[in-house]
């Protein structure tokens, strides 16, 4: 028997003479459907642009339900649309259910996502923990109560700093008012800070101990799309995918895979309906 293939591409106009060939090692699904996005990847070879869509709403934990036909892969670093939070996938059930995938995550997302919601694939780079300080800007006298210091420092009003021989002195208050430098207001240095004198905030008041802060990750998207599969292809384990890629055409959006608004920005010449 034969069955319905549906469409997504309604027009074609321009592709890439002499197609492209896709990667397939990256790929989770058995499909390549019409109107996948694709992006220029290494070695010659192009990557699919992988994009899911929430289907139950996420509030939190480690299990989150997604469309079926996406290409995630366990290991895999999925984000928000925004691309300002993030997950790794540990296991994905499609087996168990019939109208959606379950993803296990290693931990779960910092906020919830309603259904409807996209998911993107990132990359992640994990950033070491800081220290925050400043350099005094000028002397201050034993016990004064105010200390100046060059512009651009980490310092922040509730923060307890040290220096060479001053230890943990709690800020109440800084004045950014000066063009050359600012003050920092505290009880009483309780020592001399001397002129270019590094100041580095401490854990507590009389602490030595340097205080570290944490820098959220950064996190990367994938390059940006410039063309989609003009045709359904099986996916093969070991066998790279050639494939026709279209750069001018018109897609009935419902009938293809997720496509978030940062796509079709990037697919310019690409029409949804």
């Amino acid at each position: 028997s034969d069955s319905r293939v549906i469409k997504a591409i309604i027009h074609r106009i321009a592709d890439i003479p002499g197609g492209v060939t896709v990667k397939v090692a990256d790929l989770g699904g058995s499909a390549l459907v019409e109107g996948t996005p694709l992006c220029v990847g290494s070695d010659g070879l192009y990557n699919v642009v992988k994009t899911g869509k929430v289907v139950t709403e996420y509030a939190s934990g480690t299990s989150i339900d997604i469309a079926k036909g996406s290409h995630f892969k366990v290991g895999d670093k999925i984000a928000n649309e925004a691309g300002t939070m993030h997950a790794t996938i540990t296991a994905i059930d499609k087996t168990t259910n019939s109208d959606k995938d379950v993803l296990t995550l290693a931990a779960g997302f910092s906020a919830g996502l309603a259904v409807g919601a996209k998911l993107i694939l990132v990359t992640v780079a994990t950033n070491a923990a800081v220290q925050h300080g400043a350099v005094a800007y000028a002397e201050a006298a034993n016990n004064a109560t105010s200390i100046k210091v060059k512009k651009g420092h980490t310092l922040a009003v509730g923060d307890y700093i040290k220096g060479a021989t001053m230890t943990g002195k709690l800020i109440s208050d800084i004045d950014t008012g000066s063009v050359l430098y600012d003050v920092l207001t505290v009880v009483t240095t309780g020592a001399v800070v001397a002129a270019d004198e590094a100041l580095t905030v401490v854990t507590a008041a009389n602490g030595t101990t340097a205080k570290t802060f944490a820098v959220a990750d950064t996190i990367t998207k994938q390059a940006d799309a410039i063309a989609i599969a003009g045709s359904n292809y099986d996916v093969v384990a070991n066998d790279n995918l050639f494939v026709d890629a279209w750069l001018i055409a018109v897609v009935k959006e419902a009938n293809g895979p997720v496509i978030t608004s940062a796509i079709k920005s990037q697919l310019s010449g690409i029409k949804y309906v």
